[in-house]
């Protein structure tokens, strides 16, 4: 210990003797360490920290599949199949099911719209979750003759009610009379946004009591999640349901045939698309601190030649290559230290901006933090990193040779062959991880183009997006709800800069829409799990005209269709192509079962297809009814303007305040908002690789010219001669500049070879690319050589201005 506090004394001495040197080495290492730490943060908060859940490697979801279609996919739930599956198998030790639904709360301030799953009184208890304050549900809560209790999230709790007890509080939530009897844990949410009918995650729970009518096999709307029994694995789970799901089948042939069953782990829910991206995030940072390593590792290579003289000395004195060894890796690793706290201080911003930036959906119930775990990270990656940067270039300096270092005025030119070689492959190296970096992002960069360059089917521009929920108790017919839509339609259009409005049930990319089956009429009847199926919407009559859909055939509803139940459908492009092939589709008569009695609807127009889920997604079959043929409660105004869509916001909002003064209004965003919060996820995976890809080329970059200029100032000798000699400018340009290129490539082939096979893992992250695109893999590789070459002329360019006889005495 001694011999260690002596090393390391001497080693601060002599970094501090050298506070260039040693700064330029910190700051490589802090952005390398900086950036690994901030990505592992978010790596270990969504991949590896433990969900507020007990036990949550035995909690899976459970998702009904379509074996047909797509049996990847999952999809909600029938609630009949549910309590089958409850019955009948041997591997969960609970099951529990819920729904998402907003829920008007009407007192206790202005009233608002609150998103609220609705669960059975098994929820908590499956997913081992204990409030903070009160209780959770028990069996009696819901059941007849009982009171209504709800339980509170941590958000609602603090936001709404100061964080008050708010035990035995009652709230007047859908006109109905609930009790709080308890508040849930700040990190405790289940929000799964692709079936989740809110797109807000959960902020109030209610009991579920599922009637025999909600039984019935029609319709999947539910979402289900299980507790497996201790010592069950997944496979032997999902093979009992696989048995379950064919015995529904047999049992239930018209609903149930080609549908089975779907388990997924749930931190594999939460993960499951974001983990890949994730974990290539973590490799390329993984290549920008190799980068940093290599940089400084060279710039220990360059510092130990110019100590041949006291390691040589230190030699003739009787230390061994084991002691000066230890004592020049002392020394790197206090660079390493001395990076990794520094890191540390930036990866702590970098976090945050992390977590700005990201898709509000990334984390799922993880929260990114600096905690216990990723502290070790970065000591660990500091001490790891001084030992790779350190070990080689000591060696390398202990490799003297007495007789000359000890001279006064020896060769020491600069270290031997192997030095140069060692710092030209250090060179190389930097170049090929910088190429792969490079690679890798101006594909998601050339995709990311694309996905935005992908047309929706309709303008999002100056469109304000706001929905409104109507409550059933008030508005207890069909007539009152379609009146109250028709009148605010017809108010918000007298707004000034308002172009024309119009109204939907599902708006595009805020969440899923209904699906169900379709008979043509005319057509025989398909085999149970074979017939055709369409997505459906509810909307106005303007509503296409103020999204500017464009019409292909036919007419769109009239006034009076958008009023009376007249039969009437329009469709889109998909539907006729897939359900009508090769015939015209105005005037075909089609049931689709969506109620209780279903009529044929008439065909009267033919829409263009737009997206729905993603920009990336295919036009699905879409059915548009007017209002009265399935009358929602729910609807969402879409607003064109002729100004900035957000700047009617507040008049629109005073508009519904005058229609009912008691209706909450729920989201208010615009269409724009909505198409860039689809693909944050893409932008947020292009961002961060394309800025690593530049630091690494910046790296990379300052490393070849910090070797070039090295051997120029260590040549300046050989160039006197040759120049005295009688070689050109020219000459001498050329021989530094065709060292620099050999250097870049050999890099740029080692990096194509790398990139070719590591760019296929970003496959699944590319839209309308190829992960060996052409352009892509000879244009990167061209503007690094340039780059290289840039950054060997200015060196090369030092090097011809040499004077012969100032060069001839030069040591």
């Amino acid at each position: 210990m001694e011999t260690l506090f002596k090393d390391i004394r001497y080693g601060m001495r002599s970094l501090l003797g050298r506070p260039a040197f040693t700064l330029i080495s910190v700051i490589t290492l802090a952005l390398g360490i900086g950036a690994s730490t901030s990505i592992f943060s978010v790596v270990h908060a969504v991949l590896m920290s433990s969900l507020p859940y007990r036990n949550a490697d035995r909690l899976v979801m459970v998702w009904e599949n379509n074996l047909r279609r797509d049996p990847k996919q999952q999809n909600v739930i029938n609630l009949g199949n549910f309590f089958d599956w409850k019955e009948q198998n041997h591997v969960f030790e609970d099951m529990a099911t819920f729904i998402d639904r907003n829920a008007k709360l009407t007192n206790d301030g202005e009233p608002e719209e609150i998103p609220t799953q609705i669960a059975t009184s098994n929820f908590f208890s499956v997913l081992g979750v204990n409030p903070i304050m009160g209780r959770t549900f028990t069996a009696d809560d819901g059941q007849p003759n009982q009171p209504d209790v709800v339980v509170l999230s941590y958000s609602l709790w603090q936001r709404r009610f100061g964080g008050q007890n708010v035990l035995g509080r009652h709230l007047t939530l859908n006109n109905r009379d609930v009790t709080v009897v308890g508040v849930l844990p700040s990190d405790f949410t289940l929000h799964l946004a692709k079936t989740a009918m809110t797109n807000r995650p959960a902020e109030m729970w209610r009991t579920w009591q599922i009637s025999n009518a909600l039984r019935e096999r029609h319709g999947r709307f539910a979402s289900a999640v299980g507790r497996l029994k201790p010592g069950i694995t997944l496979e032997q789970a999902q093979a009992e349901m696989n048995t379950i799901a064919a015995r529904l089948s047999q049992a239930y042939p018209e609903f149930n045939t080609n549908w089975g069953i779907l388990l997924v782990p749930l931190r594999a829910q939460f993960s499951g698309e974001i983990r890949k991206p994730l974990l290539i995030l973590l490799g390329a940072v993984g290549f920008v601190l190799l980068i940093a390593c290599t940089n400084v590792a060279n710039l220990l290579l360059a510092r130990g030649v110019s100590r041949q003289k006291e390691i040589g000395v230190r030699v003739a004195l009787g230390a061994g290559r084991a002691r000066i060894v230890r004592q020049l890796l002392t020394e790197s690793l206090i660079l390493a230290t001395a990076g990794g706290a520094l890191g540390l201080m930036l990866a702590w911003q970098g976090t945050d901006l992390l977590v700005a930036i990201s898709p509000p959906e990334l984390l799922g119930p993880s929260s990114v933090r600096m905690n216990a775990p990723v502290l070790f990270f970065t000591l660990g990656v500091s001490l790891l990193t001084g030992i790779i940067f350190g070990l080689l270039p000591a060696f390398e300096a202990t490799r003297v040779d007495l007789h000359d270092s000890l001279k006064e005025g020896g060769k020491n030119v600069g270290g031997g062959a192997r030095s140069h070689r060692l710092r030209g492959a250090f060179v190389a190296t930097e170049i090929a991880l910088a190429l792969v970096l490079l690679i890798g992002a101006s594909l998601l960069i050339k995709s990311f183009a694309r996905l935005q360059a992908v047309d929706p089917g309709f303008d999002a521009s100056n469109v304000l997006a706001m929905s409104v929920s109507v409550p059933r108790w008030k508005y207890d017919s069909d007539r009152k709800t379609i009146d109250f839509f028709k009148q605010a339609v017809s108010q918000l259009q007298t707004l000034p800069d308002v172009q024309s409005v119009g109204a939907i049930s599902f708006l595009p990319f805020n969440g899923p829409h209904s699906g169900t089956g379709v008979d043509i009429e005319g057509q025989p009847k398909l085999p149970p799990g074979q017939g055709l199926g369409t997505g459906v919407c509810v909307t106005d009559a303007n509503y296409f005209t103020a999204m500017k859909i464009p019409l292909r055939q036919g007419r769109l509803f009239t006034a009076e269709e958008a009023t009376d139940e007249r039969h009437v459908v329009v469709v889109n492009e998909t539907f006729a192509r897939k359900n009508l092939p090769g015939e015209n589709p105005i005037g075909k008569r089609v049931t689709i079962d969506m109620k209780d009695q279903n009529v044929p609807s008439e065909i009267i127009g033919v829409v263009a297809d737009s997206k729905h889920m993603a920009l990336d997604g295919e036009p699905e079959p879409m059915a548009y009814w007017p209002h009265p043929e399935l009358t929602y409660p729910s609807m969402t105004f879409v607003i064109r303007t002729r100004g900035p869509a957000q700047n009617i916001a507040a008049a629109a909002r005073n508009v519904i305040h005058a229609l009912d003064p008691q209706q909450p209004i729920g989201e208010v965003t615009t269409m724009q908002h909505l198409l860039a919060k689809s693909i944050a996820r893409s932008r947020f995976n292009t961002v961060l690789l394309a800025v690593f890809a530049f630091v690494a080329l910046a790296l990379a970059a300052v490393g070849t010219y910090g070797v070039m200029s090295y051997a120029v100032t260590q040549r300046t000798h050989e160039f006197g001669i040759r120049m005295a000699l009688g070689a050109r400018a020219l000459d001498v340009l050329k021989l530094v500049l065709r060292r620099g290129m050999a250097l870049a490539l050999i890099g740029v082939i080692v990096g194509l070879a790398a990139a070719f096979a590591l760019t296929r893992l970003l496959s699944s992250l590319l839209f309308e690319v190829k992960a060996t695109d052409a352009f892509t893999f000879s244009a990167v590789p061209l503007s690094l050589i340039a780059i290289a070459l840039l950054a060997s002329y200015i060196p090369a360019r030092r090097a011809t201005k040499v004077d012969p006889l100032v060069a001839l005495r030069y040591e």
